[in-house]
């Protein structure tokens, strides 16, 4: 909403100049070319803001152009030149004409009055601005220059609210915290504006639905250079909810019953009127996901209605319940990023008791985390089957809102052609929403009963003895083989237990990001602390698992222009072992480093801080094996990443403008190291600040290319520090591919 001032503003004297020794252009003689933008006069703003803005545009940057145009002219220079060759050059500058900026009286016009207003809500309202278009013979180019004077930058004196002496008493002190303002602050109309509308949404969370205000006026002291700004609201009747119906279009769908339906309302019949409360319940029944559409209104066709009470009604667009799909599956962990690709079936049905509840029974195969498979050729492949289940409302908690997600599967693993392992996995979880005002606006409380079995252990053990020479290999072997000997001798005991792992978990998580796959502003951070579950005590049912495990992550997103982005994590964790000769952690709670999204320069998983050699063992197949499917206690990690776009190259079609807008490049540093390896007998003794000195450290370029589930991307990474001495700097060179941003 733009600014009414009082005082008699007008633009500079009609002292614009168009010379007449202007360059023509080579394309069409008939035209100028703008070869070059200048901004003269600017100092308390920023020019490139005022380059943005502007609809005039140079080809200074149109490099094609450029070249074709110095080739041009040299060939005119000299009359030996074949005149084929010269007009092939032509030809190629009339590919090009429709990139070509020329210069447009009307358009600079215009250009005048986008820098006028733009000085104007910064507060310079006697900024004079006059463009000139002259020649310049050194360069043989055409530069339009926009001079400048800013004038003086005005300050707030005052802010007078008009209407707002009709509010509520009971509201009037909370009203004050909007209203309220510094004395001598700058004027910056857009932030005013933005202060204006809070004040206007705030009296509509508080019954004033239909509350407005008009166009801002503004009274200039010219002496003082100071501005009194008068805003009228029209804040209307106070209004409280009355009746609250549902309209279904469902296409033949089941109904959600009218029970789940209230559920998911935030705001309810005898309460204020309260507009984020109604956004609120609209996104609360998309997130049922029956619906295609959904559009909350007032209405008079069930309840008449008066000067105190609004009806509401919630039109209801079902989308299809049921669907069935088989295919190529891409997709990707939550916390580490790991991308897996496969093929899945499943049959889905979005409502299978009248309350939104989802029922899945599905089946795939996975090669898992793709970029440590194509960085150095380690697989894990991995067979499912099984059902899933959600319901989306379980209860509500206040403005919270508790969820239930649960599935039974099978699964068979094949570890790099060396381990077997078959698994019965039964997960419970109870996701929380949060109101989207709290920092944390998820949270989840996780049950995962497991029963994992080694199927080949005794068999991948005679193979690992065979290479042993001496007795200290042997015993080597035996130590690194105890997490998975464990388990072996756990489940083929004489007595039966239902789980190896009987673990609970509790995460916070907070995610602002702007977009999930390609973030440019936001953060996203999580907590989370998981292990053995004492409230399933028996023996049956405990587990062999004995652990505890928390884990810090936080990743934070920065537009520092509009093609680049600064992004920044960090992330650290620990697992402590409750029980001493038992190190049995399951593989997706272990801890592992290096990788296409981790510190990339070190193959995926292969990044510890260690004394344990693959020659303490001696047999290069066991060591590859444990290096990638035996974790660590200990991580700490983080990363720092400017992300670059490219901003409209002129000179290219527009197919191919196209796709060079959805390359990326990237120049990243990561830290990182892990710690307390769980095949060494001891664990190195390690101090505190070992934890920050014996960080690995490398750095690398990449490449992205945007698509719909996120960009594909290609990075080469170099070390820089090797904590354990075995890489010099820039030695080698990782290459890392991956699906999705690498945080």
């Amino acid at each position: 909403m733009s600014f009414f001032f009082s005082a008699n503003l007008s633009f500079a004297d009609n002292a614009n100049i168009i010379r007449t020794n202007l360059y023509k252009s080579i394309i069409n003689p008939e035209f100028n070319e703008i070869n070059k933008i200048e901004f003269e006069g600017v100092d308390k703003l920023d020019s490139e803001l005022l380059s943005d803005i502007i609809a005039s545009k140079a080809t200074e940057n149109n490099l094609p152009y450029q070249l074709f145009v110095s080739f041009y002219r040299e060939f005119e220079k000299n009359p030996s030149m074949i005149k084929a060759l010269n007009k092939q050059f032509k030809k190629g500058l009339l590919e090009l004409r429709d990139e070509v900026p020329f210069f447009d009286k009307l358009t600079a016009e215009g250009d005048l009055i986008s820098i006028q207003n733009f000085y104007e809500i910064n507060g310079f309202h006697f900024a004079k601005i006059t463009y000139e278009f002259k020649p310049n013979p050194k360069k043989i180019e055409n530069i339009l220059v926009f001079h400048i004077q800013e004038g003086d930058k005005y300050v707030l004196d005052s802010i007078v609210y008009n209407g707002l002496d009709k509010v509520a008493p009971e509201i009037t002190d909370n009203l004050i915290r909007y209203t309220s303002f510094n004395k001598g602050s700058d004027f910056n109309e857009v932030k005013l504006d933005a202060k204006f509308e809070r004040i206007n949404q705030f009296l509509r969370t508080k019954g004033y639905y239909y509350s407005s205000y008009s166009r801002p006026k503004v009274e200039l002291d010219t002496v003082s250079k100071t501005d009194k700004i008068y805003v009228d609201y029209e804040i209307g009747n106070r209004f409280k909810v009355g009746r609250i119906d549902f309209v279904d279009s469902s296409n033949g769908q089941q109904l959600i019953s009218r029970e789940m339906k209230k559920k998911q309302l935030d705001f309810h019949s005898g309460e204020w009127v309260n507009y984020t409360k109604i956004e609120r319940t609209k996104d609360n029944l998309l997130t049922l996901g029956t619906f295609e559409i959904v559009a909350i209104d007032t209405t008079s066709q069930y309840a008449p209605q008066n000067d105190s009470v609004l009806n509401f009604q919630s039109y209801l667009l079902y989308r299809k319940e049921q669907e069935m799909n088989f295919g190529i599956s891409l997709n990707q962990t939550r916390i580490d990023n790991y991308v897996n690709l496969g093929f899945e079936t499943y049959y889905r049905h979005r409502n299978l008791f009248g309350a939104a509840q989802e029922f899945s029974p599905f089946a795939n195969v996975y090669l898992k985390d793709l970029g440590t498979f194509i960085s150095n050729n380690t697989y894990e492949y991995e067979a499912q089957a099984g059902f899933k289940y959600a319901q989306p409302l379980l209860w509500n908690i206040g403005s919270s809102k508790v969820s239930f997600l649960s599935s039974f599967l099978f699964s068979y693993k094949l570890l790099n052609n060396y381990f077997k392992i078959s698994s019965f996995i039964f997960p419970v979880s109870f996701p929380v929403k949060f109101a989207k005002i709290t920092y944390f606006n998820r949270a989840n409380v996780d049950f995962n009963f497991l029963r994992e079995n080694p199927v080949n252990f005794d068999e991948a053990q005679r193979i690992a003895f065979k290479s042993a020479k001496t007795e200290q290999d042997s015993n080597n072997i035996f130590q690194a083989l105890l997490l998975y000997g464990d388990l072996s001798k756990y489940i083929q005991g004489s007595k039966f237990y239902f789980f190896t792992s009987n673990t609970i978990g509790l995460s916070l998580t907070g995610d602002t990001r702007n977009n999930p796959f390609s973030p440019t502003s936001g953060y996203f951070t999580l907590i989370g602390i998981d292990g053995w579950n004492p409230l399933f005590f028996m023996d049956e049912v405990s587990g062999l698992a004995r652990f505890f495990k928390f884990q810090f992550n936080h990743n934070h997103f920065f537009k520092l222009t509009p093609t680049t982005v600064l992004a920044l994590k960090g992330k650290f964790g620990g697992i402590e072992l409750l029980e001493n000769g038992n190190n049995y952690v399951p593989i997706d709670r272990q801890f592992f480093c290096g990788g296409p999204n981790s510190v990339r320069a070190w193959p995926s998983r292969q990044l510890r801080y260690t004394q344990f050699k693959s020659d303490s063992i001696n047999s290069g197949t066991l060591y590859k094996f444990l290096e990638n499917f035996v974790g660590n206690g200990a991580l700490v990690e983080g990363s720092i990443e400017f992300r670059f776009g490219f901003a409209r190259i002129p000179g290219l079609n527009r197919s191919l403008q196209s796709a060079m807008e959805n390359f990326k490049t990237t120049l990243f540093l990561d830290f990182g190291n892990a710690f307390h390896w769980f095949v060494e007998d001891s664990p190195n003794e390690l101090k505190f600040t070992d934890y920050f000195t014996k960080l690995a450290l490398g750095t690398g370029i990449g490449l992205r290319y945007e698509t719909p589930i996120g960009p594909v991307r290609l990075d080469f990474a170099f070390p820089l520090i090797d904590p354990l001495k075995e890489r010099k700097p820039f030695s080698t060179m990782q290459f890392n591919f991956g699906i999705g941003q690498a945080f």
